[in-house]
């Protein structure tokens, strides 16, 4: 049914509950379970421009990839506990802007499922923009959570 599945993580309870969903489906079909934690590039431009001036410049892209990475073990620490195998269990950690990433990501590892949650760290709305965005333009079946 699937070989590959893709959750993408942010953190937020609704990536949770995708996670959880997307183990479910792994057990259900031993299909491998791909998670990525995509973060959003900043420039060194933009980092200049900040109000903020610390005594030492760091590059904005290095602590936000260092967040995803506790995000992407963190997830993957609890899909290992709730009975994934380890030989069937990748982490991914990303920068650019989330759905092209997620979308990109999915067609170049030839997932045939991507399990996401419908609101992620900034969701006010029923339906987040990049869980909108990446069920609009993944070429396989998308499961919004």
């Amino acid at each position: 049914m699937f070989n590959r599945i893709l959750v993408p993580v942010d953190g937020s309870r609704g990536a949770l509950r995708a996670l959880e969903k997307g183990v479910g489906l792994q057990m259900l079909t031993g299909a491998e379970l791909y998670i990525l934690c995509v973060f959003k590039h900043h420039s060194l431009l933009e980092a200049s421009l900040s109000m903020v001036r610390p005594d030492k410049l760091d590059i904005p892209d290095d602590a936000l990839k260092e967040y995803a990475t506790e995000i992407a073990v963190q997830a993957k620490t609890n899909a290992l506990e709730l009975g994934v195998p380890a030989d069937k269990l990748r982490a991914f950690v990303k920068g650019g802007r989330p759905s092209r990433t997620i979308v990109r990501f999915a067609r170049k590892r030839e997932c045939d499922l991507i399990v996401i949650g419908a609101q992620g760290t900034n969701g006010d709305n029923l339906l987040g923009s990049v869980s909108q965005r990446v069920a609009g333009g993944a070429h396989c079946p998308t499961l919004i959570v």
